[in-house]
């Protein structure tokens, strides 16, 4: 059905090329700046909008307000406009009327009023980018995304966008894969934002992941049929058709959820206006299936591919029945290891910004050293790892290659035997890849499991989270290393619960995410998590892939005089954690005698004893692996302000789940919780007689 919208649209395109070519003269004035005119204004003078600047008047910003669209537009604000012509919008209520959604393409055809309401809300809505709260963030060509990525900013309508490019013409690009930008009609300044004309209305999918599964466990030629009736037989439909948490967003608009009121800066920290849930899929093709089991797609059964995966003795203790459902059973387990509970935009599948070497400016930004992120899967708690290079050429799935990490090293790839190479996401135009409105499905081509090496090769590196990792709903929601500046508070539980895998316990602090981008403060991958007040935060930790000893460490910045001192819980019951040793003094940096820190000299044997000492008063230099600056020659190792924690050492099952404690040990409500990273260490690496831990 996909491909046959795309052959519609077109042809419905191909033919308003001809007529425009011969009816219609290019507005070349475009071209001009027009800072005098606001984007209203401008669209009023250039009769190809006419239509769309009757519909901006119509259309209400929302609905408890009688201010216009069009009113915003001639007002004061940051907005990116992709506006189409008269003949783009004649062209949507063409397609509109070949699907046989109104009997002929014209505005009088409309049935009832809520459906031409609907359809003005698409049309406007989403041509619309709004900055005002990002920063005034707007957006010329050149700062459109890279190739197939997703604009920073949502709809009006709250709808992702994304842009193509025209491989053998980088000046044409196209809107969700769909909408021409005009090579003429572009970056038109104007008092109030940037105008870009298209010649199709910007249309997002409303499609969920339950729903397109729902749908193509009906059609074998779709490229998911497979895995569509595999994740319809695991009973998973309505889970992944969830979008929003409505009662959060109306507790927000009824001012139940308010801002929050920052006491050191002295300023009011806003809410986070929404709390969406997002998946992830990563799904061998159609491809895959009838080459592994030698069968027609049409023919493959869900008891064929649940009998091949035991025939692979990938999960051996898993229970090999028709329980589906169960996150004990065998299919199930191969099912949700697919499936991750927060949507990743091909942009974010792993997070650049300041690793040690990568510049974060400009397009199409070349890796350096390796990006990693370790994410939980559904179902039973498993970790599956993202890793981008400059050896792996993109982004690959369970990736484990040998890295040049001495002292003196560069953090590259050496090499990567086959059996480690893990499974590449094309992320190409031409992919399989499928958005949707809360989620993307990403094309594998080969089998993707949670098998003995993977955890075995994972057993052998330090993992490092950040702290915002823990939460899916940061990413779902759009908080993770964002293009601008912003700051978001959250409610304490008491109020509600935000977040699934965090508890804000008491009402007497402030919890929020304060986001580094280009502020240059020495946190890894930018973001970090701020406590304020008498604070009283519970972690659920992610799993350990194989049982043993580790070593748990936190990253201390004390580039502010306002960090706090705070007790740290360990353990498995919740509400009753154990203390992981003694408080943690945040505000303590290289320069206090306690530390024994000490800036690398020419001698490695006296820098690695310098570390040893460090260690045995529990603390660690910080990782030569990020920069304080994206680009810059300071990394965390080299700054006496930036240092690890080392909170405990201990044993941790692979399959119990741990919680982790921060409260407040002092009477002062200025004094905060930062928290950047935590790493688990395992004893093979951080206790290993023959290799020692790596600076990295």
């Amino acid at each position: 059905m996909k491909i046959k919208r795309f052959n519609l649209i077109s042809i419905l395109l191909m033919g308003l090329l001809l007529v425009t070519s011969c009816t219609e003269t290019i507005d070349t004035s475009a071209r001009y700046v027009f800072k005098e005119r606001t984007i209203g204004g401008y669209l009023s003078e250039h009769e190809q909008f006419s239509e769309y600047v009757r519909l901006l008047k119509e259309q209400k910003v929302s609905e408890i307000s009688e201010t216009s669209v069009y009113q915003l537009m001639t007002a004061y604000g940051a907005y990116t406009c992709f506006a189409p012509t008269n003949a783009a919008i004649q062209l949507y209520l063409d397609s509109l009327c070949i699907k046989g959604i109104i009997p002929e393409p014209s505005w009088d055809a409309f049935p009832n009023e809520r459906l031409l309401d609907s359809i003005r809300y698409v049309i406007v809505m989403n041509s619309l980018l709004d900055g005002k709260d990002a920063d005034r963030k707007t957006f010329t060509v050149s700062e459109f995304p890279d190739d197939n990525e997703e604009f920073s900013i949502n709809t009006m309508a709250d709808c992702k966008i994304s842009v193509v490019f025209d491989k053998n013409d980088p000046d044409s690009c196209l809107i969700d894969g769909i909408c021409p930008v005009s090579t003429t009609n572009r970056d038109i300044e104007c008092l109030n934002g940037f105008i870009h004309e298209v010649a199709y209305t910007i249309n997002p999918t409303s499609e969920t992941l339950g729903s397109t599964m729902h749908l193509y466990a009906t059609q074998p030629d779709c490229g998911y049929y497979v895995m569509a009736k595999l994740i319809e037989a695991c009973d998973l439909i309505d889970t992944l058709s969830a979008v929003k948490d409505y009662e959060y967003e109306k507790m927000v608009k009824l001012g139940v959820i308010t801002e929050s009121w920052w006491n050191n800066i002295g300023t009011y920290v806003q809410p986070q206006p929404s709390r969406k849930y997002g998946f992830t899929l990563f799904a061998e093709t159609d491809e895959f299936w009838a080459t592994t089991l030698k069968k027609d797609v049409k023919d493959i059964t869900v008891n064929d591919v649940r009998q091949w995966v035991a025939s692979q003795n990938f999960y051996p203790d898993a229970v090999n029945d028709d329980n589906y459902t169960d996150n004990n059973n065998l299919l199930n387990q191969f099912v949700t290891y697919h499936l991750l509970p927060c949507r990743l935009t091909v942009d974010k599948l792993v997070l650049h910004y300041n690793e040690k070497g990568f510049n974060p400016k400009g397009r199409n930004k070349t890796p350096t050293i390796p990006v990693w992120s370790h994410y939980v899967t559904m179902g039973k708690r498993r970790l599956l790892r993202l890793w981008e290079s400059a050896e792996s050429n993109g982004v690959y799935l369970n990736r484990f290659p040998e890295l040049d990490n001495s002292r003196h090293g560069t953090y590259h790839e050496l090499s990567c035997t086959p059996e480690n190479e893990g499974m590449y996401l094309r992320t190409d135009v031409d992919s399989r890849l499928v958005k949707l409105l809360n989620s993307i499905i990403y094309p594998i081509d080969k089998v993707l499991v949670y098998d003995n090496h993977v955890r075995q090769e994972l057993m052998r590196s330090r993992l490092r989270y950040d702290v915002w990792d823990f939460a899916p709903e940061m990413m779902s929601n759009d908080m993770r290393v964002m293009s601008y500046f912003m700051r978001y508070s959250f409610p304490p539980d008491e109020v509600y619960q935000y977040f699934n895998d965090i508890n804000v316990n008491t009402k007497d602090m402030i919890f929020y995410l304060l986001n580094g981008i280009n502020q240059d403060w020495p946190n890894y991958q930018a973001d970090e998590m701020l406590c304020e007040g008498f604070y009283d935060i519970t972690l659920r930790l992610p799993p350990v892939p194989i049982s043993g000893t580790y070593e748990i460490r936190m990253g201390v910045s004390t580039e502010s005089p306002w960090r706090g001192i705070c007790q740290v819980y360990f353990g498995e019951n919740k509400d009753a954690l154990y203390p992981a040793g003694i408080p943690v003094n945040m505000a303590l940096g290289g320069t206090d005698p306690l530390l024994k820190w000490e800036t690398d000299t020419q001698d490695d044997d006296y820098n690695a004893e310098v570390d040893k000492r460090m260690r045995n008063n529990g603390f660690m230099k910080g990782p030569e692996y990020f920069s304080e600056i994206p680009g810059g020659s300071q990394t965390a190792r080299t700054l006496a302000k930036t240092t690890r924690r080392i909170l405990l050492r201990t044993y941790i099952d692979a399959d119990k789940v741990y919680y982790m404690r921060f409260k407040s040990v002092q009477d002062k409500k200025d004094k905060q919780l930062f928290l950047d990273y935590i790493e688990w260490c395992p004893k093979e690496i951080y206790d290993n007689p023959e290799t020692p831990e790596d600076i990295w």
